[in-house]
């Protein structure tokens, strides 16, 4: 099957965010949400980044279940991919996300 990897990738995702709590993850959609706003393109990574007010979840992974949320409820759509910033996943290709609630720059 060819998603087969990538449905694994979202069941490890989902199972992780489980394990974080509906706290931790409303919590990190939030930020997701507030990110959009402020950010036309961005990673999920870059969202992380961000906020590092929240909690590190006991399995990285949770935060792939955050843009899956996002994008069901409408606030991004993927643009495309991008190599990751952070030099502990190795310049890993991640998704580009696009805002569909974007109004401008914070200052």
């Amino acid at each position: 099957m060819k998603h087969e990897g990538l449905a694994l990738g979202h069941a490890s995702a989902d199972i992780a965010a489980a394990h974080a709590g509906a706290a931790w993850m409303a919590q990190a959609v939030h930020a997701f949400r507030s990110h959009a706003l402020r950010n036309k393109y961005f990673t999920t990574e870059q969202v992380r980044l961000a906020n590092p007010d929240i909690p590190e979840p006991p399995d990285r992974r949770a935060w792939g279940a955050v843009p899956r949320v996002a994008k069901k409820d409408g606030v991004i759509r993927a643009h495309g991919w991008t190599r990751a910033d952070s030099r502990t996943v190795h310049g890993m290709v991640v998704t580009l996300w696009e805002s569909t609630i974007y109004v401008g720059e914070s200052q």
